[in-house]
């Protein structure tokens, strides 16, 4: 079925907009009108103390289904809104060591607000002992500086994973973006019994581990954390004693028309020792994956919401044949007594993977020359490619009482072949044709790399018998990396041009052999005016050192096919030994100044000046058998960075942060910017070196601002930065073309270089009982200005860059819907000269439903619009839907029938911008097919039974 978008598009105009957004502000308000407020306060029985953090929770009489919560602030009161008025309600406090206190009331319809006054609460003499109210746990505590949620007092259906759990508890909120806020503050690090559960992200905890498995959720500041600036709140998931071990995977085979297939394999145990994953995955629907842990994400239960992210990626040129196989294992040589953890693990990860891809790309290039002239290429690409990689990785981390140790090693295995042919037709103003180049390339490469890091910490403490600072605070980290490559390639190039005697055929064999080899050491000897004080300086001065040394040994042997005698014949010009060395040392010294105020459970103010001075020697040493490739260059820089940061965190309230940073940069050019080996064959682009290039140096500005707020129900993010700065020595290209649309390349030092960006991301939620509404907002604005070379002139060249996306979605009970728009835009511009612009606009829409009896439906549509100069606007859609059902004990077994690219629209753009060119044309993409999959869900927590 064929849809014709033009007059379908959704765009918004100003007054939708205006609507949209008082939507969203208002919306909230109409659903309060109806609520109603209770006040009142907390004290001590015997010394009628106030009750700070005290748990006060309210539930509903008839049934026991809790209402709301929260924790008493610094004077023992306590204040809920969005309370159901006209209903018989229950107020309970409970705190460590107190006897629970209730009591019942109801809130009037006339005044829609109560005063409770005074709940006062008794000592009990088992003060550690939590305490139960009619069979009900207290849904929160707050022991200590850690804030404690008791799972078994939000109800769920029995099918519910931790992330369903997370994003009903009051006071959570569960981001789209899978960023998780407690209160107003982020969650840095999210933990399984005090240990990363699979992935360092979380998620895989989050989507697979069952609800009822969980014991509380506990959140707390991290202690270990150096710089006051950032504070770091972590999350710990703490299961039942009889849950911590377990398993959980995903068995799956789909089959669809046009010889679609997807299937997928994985299961992984877990226990307070050991973590292992085997997973495995094969499709020809454009699915692929990078690392172990990414395919174990995919192959999650979830939820609620039912993922949607992980359909054929439309966009992706080609077709792609993926096969992946790997494990990942952790095991824990530590010994854990009354829930203390400790570090001491070995990780291990293997990760194979295959790939076939075919492309053919037909494109349309407009040169611009100046003078109004202007070259047309017409260019058809076709390619085949494999690539294997077999990748390994094992990492050993130790914690000591003062000490870290951390080892890891990785090795890394590809090999790839691939075939290119590619004709260019080049024609001019007229629509004459100059020339034409046919190009083919056979290509074969191994690769092989070995890397391996060693990173030491040692803390400071203090000695509490002399009140003295203990140990050196420093770190030495030292890391490697050796690089062995193989390359096999052969070129046959046909240049045919109008004038003949321009004409040109090559036949070039291409054989290159590299080994490089980096080591690399760093080390910082921290806060040396600590050591041995009796009391802190306030100035911190940190001396830091790196050193860097890197070579490289290179074999080129380059031949050319002889038809006198039927033979490759060696290039002389072209083969060569190479020998690079390049050392880059930088030694500094980081001043750092404190300045801190605090009142405690009220708010903390930390001002922070920071000058790190630091200075860069750089030496760069090649041979050659090439003459010319005989370079020695040394360089010395002053490389300084300056920071002035500011932190104000209001407890309850809100939390801000704003940092303004100076840093230096140098770039420093290449073997193949200096002096490259200069290869004819590549008839359409040849790539000359320059001498005199010099390095070119950066300063760059920037500010920062954060802002969240604490409160529980409407959480607010929200982010800004401008950036700016200026390049002396830019190195920008100067460019020849000639009439047959050959081009000759000379990189070059200009000046004037300047560039800036401001951006920044909204998030807001409201929440209403079982309702939800979060908006999401990320604009970006880049602008780079620099000179540039055409036939010997130089132009400004104006890159101006845009990218935005906003969406709103909506959660209510197990509906999950979403709305959002994304723009990208590029354009470029040389005054006077030329003016290139693309754009690329998608509004869309999805919807994910967990019906009763486990029955689902997903769906998204994706309304494109893509914009180009040279090129009238393209219209298409593309709408997925996933309909399914799950049954078994558990909702283990699943079928799904999906539909992909419903209206059979995808289109296959494709659009690229540079300085002074511009290329519109399309690619050959994954259009629609319908599939039917059936899974099966492996689950099962608490596998032994004292």
């Amino acid at each position: 079925m064929k849809l014709q978008l033009r007059g379908y598009f959704i765009e918004l105009p100003p007054w939708g907009i205006s609507l949209f957004m008082a939507m969203i502000i208002f919306m909230p308000v109409i659903a309060q009108n109806n609520a109603g407020t209770a006040r009142g306060v907390v004290r001590d029985s015997v010394h009628n103390y106030a009750m700070p953090s005290a748990t006060v929770s309210i539930y509903r009489s008839e049934n026991g289904a809790l209402v709301s919560y929260q924790l008493s602030n610094n004077f023992g009161k306590f204040l809920f809104k969005e309370l159901p008025v006209g209903v018989a309600l229950r107020i309970v406090a409970t705190n460590v060591g107190y006897g629970a206190t209730k009591k019942e009331f109801i809130i009037r319809e006339e005044t829609k607000e109560i005063d409770l006054n005074t709940l006062v609460m008794e000592r009990q003499p088992l003060a550690l002992k939590e305490v139960t109210i009619e069979g009900a746990p207290p849904p929160v505590l707050m022991r200590g500086d850690t804030l404690e949620f008791n799972a078994d007092a939000f109800k769920l259906d029995s099918n519910a994973v931790v992330e369903d759990m997370l994003k009903k508890l009051p006071g959570i909120t569960v981001w789209n973006d899978g960023v998780i806020t407690v209160n107003g503050k982020k969650i840095n690090k999210l933990l399984v019994d005090g240990k990363e559960f699979f992935d360092a992200q979380g998620k895989i905890a989050l989507q697979n581990l069952a609800k009822d498995a969980v014991k509380k959720v506990q959140v707390y500041e991290d202690k270990n954390n150096p710089d006051p600036m950032e504070v770091k709140t972590d999350m710990n998931i703490v299961l039942k004693k009889d849950k911590k071990e377990g398993v959980f995977g995903k068995i799956s085979g789909s089959g669809g028309t046009t010889k679609r297939y997807d299937a997928n394999g994985m299961i992984s145990y877990f226990s307070p020792g050991n973590q292992v994953s085997v997973v495995g995955a094969v499709n020809n629907v454009n699915k692929t994956a990078d690392n172990v842990n990414t395919l174990v994400q995919i192959n999650s239960f979830k939820g609620q919401g039912i993922n949607n992210d992980y359909h054929s990626d439309f966009t992706r040129a080609g077709t792609i044949v993926y096969k992946a196989a790997g494990f990942t294992a952790l095991h824990d040589f530590s010994r854990n007594e009354n829930d203390k953890v400790d570090t001491n693990n070995l990780r291990l990860e293997s990760f194979l993977t295959s790939n076939k891809a075919a492309v053919d790309q037909h494109l349309h290039t407009t040169i611009a020359l100046g003078g109004n002239k202007q070259l047309n290429q017409a260019i058809v690409n076709n390619s085949a490619s494999r690539v294997n990689e077999q990748v390994f990785h094992a990492a050993y981390d130790k914690k000591f009482d003062h000490l870290h140790l951390n080892a890891a090693y990785d090795f890394q295995h590809g090999t790839s072949g691939s075939v290119n042919i590619m004709s260019n037709t080049t024609s001019g103003d007229t629509g004459d044709v100059q020339s034409r180049n046919n190009d083919q390339q056979h290509a074969a490469a191994s690769n092989t790399v070995h890397a391996g890091k060693i990173s030491l910490i040692s803390n400071r403490y203090t000695d509490f018998a002399t009140h003295r600072n203990r140990s050196v605070d420093m770190s030495l980290d030292y890391w490697f990396n050796v690089n062995h490559l193989n390359d096999d390639r052969d070129r046959i190039t046909d240049f045919i041009s109008r004038d003949t005697t321009e004409s040109e055929h090559f036949n070039r064999h291409y054989l290159t052999e590299s080994t490089g080899i980096s080591h690399n050491i760093s080390h910082s000897f921290n806060n040396i005016l600590g050591l041995g004080q009796r009391i802190d300086p306030g100035l911190r001065i940190d001396v830091k050192n790196l050193l860097m040394y890197y070579s490289k040994a290179e074999t080129d042997a380059v031949s050319d096919f002889s038809d006198s005698n039927g033979k490759y014949v060696p290039n002389t010009s072209l083969s060569t030994h190479i020998d690079t060395k390049v050392i880059d040392y930088r030694p500094g010294i980081d001043l750092t100044k404190y300045i801190t105020h605090r009142l405690s459970n009220r708010y903390r103010k930390v001002w922070k000046f920071e000058f790190f001075a630091q200075a860069q020697v750089y030496k760069f040493d090649n041979t050659s058998l090439q003459a010319f490739q005989n370079l020695n260059r040394s360089y010395f820089y002053f490389i300084p960075a300056a920071a002035i940061g500011y932190n104000n965190y209001q407890t309850g309230k809100f939390r801000e942060n704003y940092e303004l940073t100076y840093n230096t940069n140098v770039t420093f050019p290449t073997l193949q910017q200096w002096a490259p080996l200069v290869d004819d064959a590549n008839v359409s682009f040849i790539s000359y070196g320059n001498l005199n290039l010099q390095p070119a140096y950066s300063h760059d500005v920037s500010f920062n601002y954060e802002y969240n707020n604490g409160e529980a129900k409407d959480p607010f993010l929200g982010r800004v930065n401008v950036s700016m700065g200026l390049t002396d020595h830019y190195i920008t290209d100067s460019i020849f073309y000639d009439e047959l649309g050959r081009s000759v390349y000379f990189p070059v030092n200009v000046s004037g270089e300047h560039h800036y960006a401001v951006g920044g991301s909204i998030q807001k939620a409201f929440k209403y009982e079982e309702h939800q509404l979060q908006f999401s907002a990320k604009p970006k604005f880049s602008y780079l200005q620099y000179a540039s070379g055409l036939n010997g002139s130089f132009y400004e060249t104006k890159r101006y860059t845009w990218l935005a996306n906003a969406d709103l979605t909506y959660t209510y009970k197990d509906l999950i819907a979403q709305v959002g728009e994304t723009l990208y835009n590029n354009k470029n511009v040389r005054p006077g000269l030329n003016e290139y612009n693309y754009r690329n606009w998608k509004t869309y829409g999805s919807v994910a439903y967990m019906m009763p009896k486990g029955l689902f439906i997903n769906s998204r549509i994706d309304f494109n619009k893509s914009i180009s100069t040279n090129t009238e606007d393209i219209y298409f859609t593309i709408w997925n839907i996933d309909a399914g059902y799950r049954f078994l004990k558990g909702n283990n077994g699943e079928v799904k029938i999906s539909g992909l690219d419903l209206l059979h629209q995808n289109k296959n753009v494709y659009n690229s911008i540079s300085a002074n060119s511009i290329t519109n044309g399309t690619v050959n993409v994954l259009q629609q097919y319908f599939m039917i999959t059936l899974a099966y869900y492996p689950r099962k927590f608490g596998l032994r039974k004292k």
